[in-house]
C-alpha cells in the first residue's frame, strides 16, 4: 500500500509539473508590419569614442544636464537628487528628502529639461512631478512646484513637459495609442497605435490589471522636439523606433537585424502575464537630444545587458547619422545642447565620463 501511495504522489506531481510546463511557455511576439512602411538601417558608420572621466560617483537612476550643473537621481540615499558643479566636479546640493509628505518622493524614474531650462523631476513611484530652481546660486534646487498626476495617469513613462500646463509621455497603462497628451489631470489627446503581432492570443489580459500585457512589451521613450512638434519613440524591447511630425507617423526604422519582443509567458484562471526572461533582448536603454540630433544608448545584447558601449545617432525625421563607439559600457546618457558635451553613467564603477561630441 505505501508503494501505491508513494507512486500515485509522483504521478500527481509530474501531472502538475506538466500541467504547469504546458501553461508557461517563451513566446516571440513577431511585429507585423505592412510592406515598405518601415525602414532598416543597415549602415555601418562608426565613430569611436573615448570617454574621459569626472571624478563624480554615486548609485544613480537618471542623469541630466544644465548650463553647469549635473542632476544625478540617487537609487537609495535619504535625499533623491544630488546636484553637482561641473565647473568644480564637487557636490553643492542634495534635495528632496525620502518619503511619502509633500515635498517628499521615493523613487526617480526621469529627470527632464525643458527648452526653457526648467527641470523637472518625475516620481513614478508616487506618480508626482517636481519642477526645481536652477537660476539663483543661493536656492539651488529650491522645489518651485509640486504636482500630483491623476490616478489615470500614474505609470506614465518619460514624461516630457511641453509647458506648466501639457505633457507628452508614453504609458504602461494603457495599450490603444502610442503616446499621449495631458495636462496632468486628464488625457487631452492620445496619438498613434501599437505594432500588430504574432501570438497577441497571449497577450489577454487578467481582468482590471493596471498594467496591459501590450503596453508592458512594448514600453517606449518618447521624446519631442525642443521647438518644432516632431516627436520620437524610441521601444525597449524591439529594435524599433518611430518618428513623428505633427503627431503623425512619418517613417518606423528597424535597426540592422530586427528582433522582436520575446517573453515568459504565463498562463493566469482568466488572461496571461508577461514577463522578461534570460533570452529577452533590450534595445533602446537611454536617449538624450538636442535641436538637431538624438542621441540613444542601444543594447542589442543578446544576453539581456541593460547596458551598451553604443549610441546611435538621428537628426529627428528619423535619418541615421552614424554610431558612437564608447571605450566602456554605460547606462545612462544626458547631453549639454549648447556644448555637445555627453555625459554617461558606467553603472559598473558607478561614475560618470563625459566627452564633446564632434561630427
Amino acid at each position: 500500500m505505501k508503494y501505491i501511495s508513494n507512486f500515485v504522489y509522483v504521478l500527481i506531481l509530474l501531472i502538475l509539473f506538466n500541467c504547469k510546463q504546458s501553461s508557461d511557455k517563451y513566446v516571440e511576439f513577431k511585429i507585423q508590419d505592412k510592406s515598405n512602411s518601415v525602414n532598416y538601417l543597415d549602415e555601418d558608420r562608426t565613430q569611436h569614442i573615448t570617454l574621459k572621466p569626472t571624478n563624480i560617483q554615486g548609485i544613480f537612476t537618471d542623469i541630466a544636464v544644465v548650463d553647469s550643473l549635473l542632476i544625478c537621481g540617487n537609487l537609495r540615499s535619504e535625499k533623491l537628487i544630488n546636484i553637482y558643479s561641473l565647473n568644480s566636479n564637487k557636490l553643492i546640493n542634495k534635495i528632496i528628502s525620502r518619503g511619502n509628505a509633500q515635498n517628499e518622493g521615493l523613487s526617480i524614474a526621469n529627470i527632464f529639461v525643458g527648452s526653457n531650462r526648467s527641470v523637472w523631476i518625475y516620481d513614478i513611484t508616487l506618480s508626482k512631478l517636481f519642477q526645481i530652481n536652477i537660476d539663483s546660486s543661493k536656492n539651488i534646487g529650491l522645489i518651485q512646484k509640486e504636482i500630483s498626476l491623476a490616478p489615470k495617469l500614474k505609470n506614465i513613462v518619460s514624461p516630457s513637459i511641453i509647458n506648466d500646463s501639457l505633457v507628452l509621455a508614453t504609458t504602461y497603462s494603457f495599450d490603444d495609442f502610442r503616446y499621449l497628451y495631458t495636462d496632468f489631470n486628464k488625457i487631452k489627446k492620445k496619438v498613434g497605435k501599437l505594432p500588430d503581432i504574432t501570438n497577441d492570443e497571449f497577450l489577454e489580459d487578467q481582468p482590471n490589471t493596471k498594467f496591459p500585457n501590450r503596453a508592458y512589451i512594448f514600453k517606449a521613450i518618447s521624446i519631442k522636439h525642443p521647438i518644432d512638434n516632431k516627436v520620437a519613440i524610441f521601444y525597449n524591447k524591439t529594435n524599433r523606433a518611430e518618428f513623428y511630425s505633427n503627431d503623425k507617423l512619418s517613417q518606423a526604422i528597424h535597426y540592422k537585424s530586427k528582433f522582436n519582443p520575446k517573453m515568459y509567458v504565463t498562463k493566469l484562471k482568466k488572461g496571461f502575464s508577461v514577463e522578461d526572461y534570460a533570452k529577452t533582448i533590450y534595445a533602446y536603454l537611454s536617449v538624450a537630444h538636442t535641436k538637431d540630433r538624438i542621441y540613444c544608448l542601444f543594447s542589442g545584447d543578446k544576453n539581456g545587458n541593460t547596458s551598451s558601449d553604443k549610441i546611435l545617432v538621428y537628426d529627428w525625421e528619423g535619418n541615421f547619422i552614424n554610431e558612437l563607439s564608447l571605450d566602456r559600457k554605460v547606462s545612462k546618457i544626458c547631453i549639454n545642447p549648447i556644448t555637445e558635451t555627453l555625459y554617461c553613467y558606467d553603472d559598473q564603477i558607478k561614475s560618470i565620463f563625459s566627452i564633446q561630441v564632434k561630427f
